[in-house]
């Protein structure tokens, strides 16, 4: 019987698509990884946050689209000094911290006299509560961002949130003597909150913030200090107040490289900076 012999490249294409499955399988475990953990990223596969447009967004609330309704506004005689003053009014915000990347972030808002935000996760204070008194005594705002950051438990219900969020409270009062009242929500209120949950939090005296400049650097395990900035910065240039979502989690190494050239750009673009405060425009977007 004739067996005729494989052409020589079929042993090789073989190898390269196992070796690609392989890869791929790998690539998804690890972001399956990030996403359940409390360093992870900002999106859950059950959580997940719907695309914000840029034209969805103006001066600090979602505009209705899609069923999507704000939650909150503010008139002018709530708004921020600064932006009272028609200065334009950019906010820093950090998640998922503190980690060793905090204190090279910290360094850099010294260098530049820059004030911010810090919105900790209890767990990771737990583990660098000097990290959270440093930025507590340079002035930076400390916001509350759960204790566990855990989508599945945080998001089964209001008892859940809420004892979760005290978790983190407990801590906070333990390392910088307060409880902040300023919150939040990990992923974002857009498609974790329900109404009922988010009435709850504001009438418990809470005041939540999103964001409406996103740096995408959770977009991938490791982004480009360059495409963090050119991020911020191009969302940024239209706004009259800025609040800049950042992250200075566990391997968020990128940020330190990043941050200068924001804060250089904002400058430029004629910003001004302050922390988060009762004053600030709140962004609050959420499902009928």
């Amino acid at each position: 019987m004739d067996q005729r012999q494989q052409p020589f490249w079929v042993p090789v294409l073989k190898l390269f698509g196992m070796a690609f499955c392989f890869f791929f399988v790998a690539l998804v475990g690890m972001y399956w990884f990030q996403t359940g953990s409390a360093g992870g990223t900002e999106i859950s596969s059950r959580f997940i946050e719907p695309e914000i447009t840029e034209a969805a967004l103006v001066l600090g609330v979602v505009v209705p689209e899609a069923g999507l309704v704000p939650l909150l506004y503010s008139d002018e005689s709530d708004q921020d000094p600064k932006v009272a003053e028609n200065l334009k009014v950019a906010y820093l915000t950090f998640d998922d911290g503190p980690s060793e990347v905090t204190p090279l972030v910290l360094d850099i808002l010294k260098e530049y006299q820059v004030p911010a935000s810090f919105f900790v996760i209890g767990s990771q204070v737990e583990g660098y509560p000097e990290i959270v008194q440093r930025a507590h005594w340079e002035g930076h705002l400390i916001g509350n961002h759960t204790y566990s950051h855990k989508y599945r438990q945080i998001y089964a219900g209001s008892k859940a949130f809420f004892a979760d969020l005290d978790r983190a409270e407990a801590v906070l009062m333990q390392v910088i003597g307060e409880q902040p009242r300023i919150i939040r929500a990990p992923g974002g209120t857009r498609g974790n909150f329900t109404f009922e949950l988010a009435g709850a939090v504001l009438a418990s005296g809470y005041q939540l913030y999103d964001w409406n400049v996103d740096s995408r650097d959770t977009a991938a395990p490791l982004v480009a200090a360059e495409i963090i900035r050119d991020q911020v910065l191009r969302q940024a240039a239209d706004k009259a107040e800025a609040i800049i979502l950042l992250h200075d989690g566990p391997g968020k190494i990128t940020l330190p490289k990043a941050l200068p050239g924001i804060i250089e750009g904002l400058q430029q673009q004629g910003f001004v900076f302050s922390v988060i405060n009762e004053d600030t425009t709140p962004i609050v977007a959420l499902y009928h």
